[in-house]
């Protein structure tokens, strides 16, 4: 007998817990008091993607602690980051502090230190870097589904190809065969930042825009150390299923191939 240990992965079903609607700040502020850690985009996604069709993860909205963050690297190129992990204003106080300096146009003020971090942590999982101007050339609003992955934000919004592909599959049989996939133009003399939104039908899908003291902060919350850390992993059975239920779909060998992106 040895002392030996062995790394063993272990998927484990959470309860999750609404917090709001209410502003951004209150609504992430009850999530924090309650002891839980509100959900970024990918694990949203990831919780619709292994849910049943039509079952409560497809019937909500929500907010998620994730950004969008605009301004400019010290070569001076415009860009926008889109960031799935803790950051300024993934914590309540931050974003109160925010609203209470006033925001422009709605979105807040983020530290120049941090959005010098965001921009180091680039990995393309978790931290995305766009284009400024290809973002801002692109449509903001209604789309087709099966045109949505050549968006310039469909694949960081969502947290990567592979959890990209397998979700506006999703998102095609609950909602329909359009999304909304809006942004607006946040480019200006300092880097400024707003949350991410997770709509509940094809009108509001993707969402870049919100002001960060909007009313619409619903925050899905887990005890923390259950899930904040990655998203969930997507089962070879609900794989299969897809493959099944949308073989017929164009976007089908693309997600196969790439589904090693989410394990």
């Amino acid at each position: 007998m040895t002392n030996e240990t062995i790394q063993v992965p272990i998927t484990r079903i959470v309860e999750g817990k609404l917090f709001g609607p209410k502003r951004n700040d209150i609504a992430l502020k009850e999530c924090e008091d309650a002891g839980c850690a509100a959900l970024y985009v990918p694990e949203i996604i990831g919780t619709r993607i292994n849910a049943e069709d039509g079952s409560r993860p497809w019937q909500l909205w929500f907010r998620a602690p994730s950004i969008r963050a605009t301004g400019r690297t010290k070569q001076g190129n415009a860009v926008v980051v889109y960031a799935h992990i803790p950051n300024h204003f993934s914590q309540s106080k931050d974003i109160t502090k925010a609203i209470e300096q006033g925001l422009i146009n709605g979105a807040g003020r983020l530290p120049g230190d941090e959005w010098k971090r965001l921009l180091d942590l680039e990995d393309n999982e978790r931290v995305f870097v766009v284009d400024y101007a290809a973002l801002e050339s692109s449509k903001s609003g209604m789309i087709p589904v099966k045109s949505a992955l050549k968006h310039p934000q469909t694949i960081p919004f969502l947290g990567g190809r592979g959890r990209a592909e397998a979700y506006l599959l999703r998102h095609e049989k609950n909602y329909g065969n359009q999304i909304d996939n809006r942004h607006c133009d946040d480019l200006a003399d300092e880097p400024l930042a707003r949350l991410l939104r997770v709509g509940y039908n094809y009108g509001l899908g993707l969402g870049a825009y919100g002001d960060l003291d909007d009313y619409g902060g619903q925050f899905l919350g887990v005890p923390k150390g259950a899930g904040e850390a990655r998203a969930p992993r997507i089962s070879k059975r609900k794989l299969a299923e897809l493959a099944r239920q949308y073989v017929a779909n164009p976007m089908i060998p693309s997600f196969v191939k790439e589904f090693s992106d989410l394990q």
